[in-house]
């Protein structure tokens, strides 16, 4: 009777970690229906954040805010006792951009107005999950939004008619009144050819000269913030810096729910683990979901799968995880994506199964 923990990560534009856990928990059972399954949303600081804290207990609640255009909208977010947790990509994710929309102009200020209405409700600690955004400005639409002084070549306020980054000659930031925790997927610092605007501006839509001046600015306004050489400032564009700035921390995200989810302790009942995503690449090993499962499993001593949309790159031989391609492109049908994803579960125990015999 062999024991399974499932840990999978979301397949973006397909379906959820849920959703993916419940379809190798059902490939595991059609080859072995004796199998004892544990499973869990799981998130790496990303899509999927709020899922993992609503299984831990969270109540989910709704605010008003503004998009990453500064157009209203309504957002979810999750609450225990003195505790929150949004995804920022709920107010200033990629996806919320429209055609019309300038990829330069685009801010975090939506961020800093959910952040100020949890401090008014009494909210002592906030965590906030960086994954997915559209924005480059290095946070500092969250910075005007909580108080910071951010200031032009006239020194008057900015008056936001451009991303913030280009308009903000100075400024002056004090520590906020809520314990801030970010929660990344990336190492990335704020500025530099590995920082924000290299990395990610053209998936964002930036052009190369948008891209030159947005980097040559959050290097002058990452001196101003004493950013340099902090790791994961420059996740979501930069929001990462900004949260450092308020006194904030940057924490690994994959770890760190990991952590909250005790999955050290269920890998010690598990003969199995199984982990996966839609793309494993060299970011798989470097702050991913996948990445820090394989960690986990190799350092208990359990036999590592990883289940995928698509391999680009093997995880290293070090971490004894073997990655499968599920034969399925992250972007087709969620129901094509799932009864995939069984079949590589059956196929693969079938095939430890004749190892072993």
């Amino acid at each position: 009777m062999a024991r399974h923990l499932i840990l999978m990560d979301a397949f973006k534009g397909s379906i959820s970690s849920i959703e993916g856990a419940e379809a190798v928990a059902s490939g595991i059972r059609a080859h072995d229906p004796t199998a004892i399954i544990d499973f869990s949303p799981v998130a790496d600081g990303g899509e999927g954040t709020l899922d993992v804290y609503l299984a831990l207990g969270y109540e989910l609640k709704t605010a008003m805010t503004m998009d990453l255009a500064g157009r209203p909208c309504e957002v979810q977010y999750a609450v225990k006792d003195t505790e929150a947790v949004i995804e920022v990509a709920h107010m200033c994710g990629l996806p919320m951009r429209r055609i019309e929309d300038d990829p330069i102009r685009m801010n975090t200020r939506g961020v800093g107005r959910l952040l100020n209405q949890l401090r008014d409700q009494g909210i002592a600690h906030i965590r906030l999950a960086l994954g997915g955004t559209g924005t480059t400005d290095g946070g500092l639409g969250l910075l005007a939004e909580v108080g910071c002084q951010l200031q032009d070549a006239s020194g008057v306020p900015i008056s936001f008619q451009t991303n913030p980054l280009l308009e903000t000659q100075d400024i002056r930031c004090h520590a906020y009144p809520v314990q801030l925790e970010a929660l990344v997927d990336v190492t990335a610092p704020y500025f530099g050819p590995d920082g924000p605007a290299y990395l990610f501006g053209p998936q964002k839509g930036l052009l190369p000269q948008d891209i030159v001046r947005l980097d040559q600015q959050l290097e002058r306004i990452g001196r101003l913030l004493g950013l340099e050489g902090i790791a994961g400032a420059g996740a979501a564009g930069g929001l990462g810096g900004a949260v450092h700035a308020l006194g904030g921390l940057i924490v690994p995200g994959a770890r760190t729910i990991l952590q909250h989810l005790r999955v050290a302790e269920r890998m010690q009942e598990a003969d199995y683990v199984w982990t996966g995503e839609g793309r494993v690449d060299r970011q798989s090993q470097i702050g991913k979901l996948p990445g820090e499962v394989a960690r986990m499993a190799n350092a208990a001593s359990v036999p590592c799968l990883i289940l995928a949309g698509i391999v680009e790159e093997k995880m290293p031989q070090a971490l004894d995880c073997r990655s499968i391609h599920a034969g399925q492109a992250i972007t087709l049908d969620s129901e094509q994506t799932k009864i995939r994803m069984q079949e590589q579960a059956q196929k693969w125990l079938e095939e430890l199964s004749v190892k072993q015999g």
